[in-house]
């Protein structure tokens, strides 16, 4: 931090002479001179998504649309979303009430410095850390973890986010660095208090592996009904989806009396049998769910219900 009675640089009275902090400000300094430009000005108020309010708002559409689409593991990670933001945001204040220090476009405009312990006199010493690159990487490390498959966009989304601040003249790089390091430790701590369904499979397979199983069947009149039964072994209640198996009972057809393209005889006359099997679904699962799954298929349709 600058201390008034230390060697000044010419150029900005209040900025140390040499070290990180001087390297930090020069390189915040150099990268101003493009905040004008219209791609860093259009980047930068994308970037406002990351602002306290409109995250929020984001995560708590991602938990009002799991409540609406009856989506539970959409909800939980809606939830881990909100309080990882909550989290780095609460953290991030704390810090800004307590270290003064100028954002970059004061420095540029006014020459007027300071980076302190203090309490903050308003938003143009309020530069350290970056609460818009803590929020972003919070919620897309969130993201990443539980929907891996989003891990790219949502991480890249993120950096571009950080990224921009320093072009744009809201904060110096080690604001970035620092809003990162919160970011990340911000969904860390919600990984412990609140794990996601990523953790919660990979829990339950090692319980299964662990532990004594049981196996749970029941039979269903159509593949229609049997797959609804898994969707919600699956959505409901966080079976892994290698843990379920489906299998025609009998010889009887189970696929329909319906033919398509080349299951069509010349006369176009339906030869097969018609519907009369039932599907079995199977599922393997610690002994002390075991009870819940068979009630589970019963409620869904399931006849026959068999436990092993």
């Amino acid at each position: 931090m600058s201390n008034p009675h230390s060697p000044h640089a010419p150029d900005d009275p209040d900025v140390p002479s040499d070290g990180l902090e001087r390297a930090d400000v020069e390189a915040a300094k150099s990268a101003a001179r493009h905040r004008h430009h219209p791609v860093v000005s259009t980047l930068g108020i994308l970037s406002d998504v990351a602002d306290q309010i409109p995250l929020g708002i984001v995560c708590a559409s991602v938990m009002a649309g799991g409540l609406v689409a009856d989506r539970p593991d959409v909800l939980h990670l809606g939830t881990r979303m909100m309080a990882a933001h909550v989290l780095a945001n609460l953290v991030k204040r704390r810090i800004k009430n307590r270290v003064r220090r100028t954002r970059p476009e004061e420095i540029v405009g006014n020459r007027s410095y300071r980076f302190e312990a203090g309490e903050t006199q308003g938003g143009h010493d309020t530069s350290f850390p970056s609460g818009h690159t803590a929020g972003a990487v919070a919620v897309a490390a969130i993201l990443s973890r539980d929907k891996p498959d989003l891990a790219l966009p949502a991480l890249g989304m993120a950096a571009l986010i950080a990224g921009v601040q320093i072009p744009r003249a809201k904060h110096y790089p080690i604001d970035v660095l620092a809003g990162i390091a919160l970011g990340f430790a911000s969904a860390r701590v919600v990984d412990r208090v609140l794990p996601g369904t990523e953790c919660h499979h990979t829990s339950q397979r090692t319980i299964m592996s662990d532990q004594a199983t049981r196996s749970v069947s029941a039979s269903f009149d159509t593949r229609e009904a049997a797959d609804r039964a898994i969707e919600h072994l699956v959505q409901q209640h966080g079976i892994d989806r290698t843990d379920v198996f489906a299998e025609a009972e009998g010889a009887e057809n189970t696929v329909g009396t319906k033919h398509s393209g080349g299951d069509a005889d010349k006369d176009g006359a339906m030869t097969d049998a018609p519907l009369a099997g039932t599907i079995k679904v199977s599922v393997d699962v610690p002994e002390r769910h075991a009870q819940t799954v068979q009630e589970n298929l019963g409620d869904m349709g399931g006849r026959n219900i068999a436990m092993r």
